[in-house]
């Protein structure tokens, strides 16, 4: 009878570190890059092979009015969020002196990442319109890559 009390202290004191190693989890952590923006590099109009900066740019969220770019300076390149509710983005590209108007159309794919990271949104088959005006500072618009999958140019804005 005895032995039997040893023998069972000895199972349950012995399955118990097993029980609580096998129990703890890997922590989650997310270590993607999530939903990528749209990459903007600005570019000469009268030389295509050469990049020019903006002076002062602001770039204004239609509808909202979000202001993602504020006035930054000798701007060579931008990363803006497209709209992942809707199949449509809509900004103003301003400087001090004109504002221009553009309206991005894509496709919308929601990819599962990971329990930790959970989905992100890939923009397909981007297009886009520039809205003309009397005065566009924008003269031309070369989309690169009609899809968004990861943070690299996707358009050359020439002016």
């Amino acid at each position: 009878m005895n032995l039997k009390k040893v023998f069972r202290n000895f199972i349950i004191t012995s399955s118990l570190p097993l029980i609580i190693i096998t129990a703890c989890r890997k922590d989650d952590i997310c270590t993607d890059d999530g939903t990528p923006d749209l990459q903007i590099k600005f570019f000469n109009a009268t030389n295509h092979a050469t990049e020019k900066k903006v002076d002062t740019l602001f770039v204004v969220a239609i509808p909202g009015q979000d202001t993602l770019i504020a006035g930054q300076t000798k701007v060579s390149g931008i990363a803006i969020p497209l709209n992942v509710n809707t199949d449509l983005s809509k900004f103003i590209f301003a400087t001090p002196h004109n504002n221009d108007t553009l309206v991005f159309h894509y496709t919308r794919e929601t990819v599962f990442v990971s329990k930790a990271c959970g989905y992100k949104i890939l923009f397909h088959n981007l297009n886009v319109d520039l809205q003309p005006d009397s005065d566009n500072w924008i003269k031309q618009i070369d989309i690169i890559n009609h899809d968004i999958i990861s943070d690299t140019t996707h358009l050359k804005i020439y002016h």
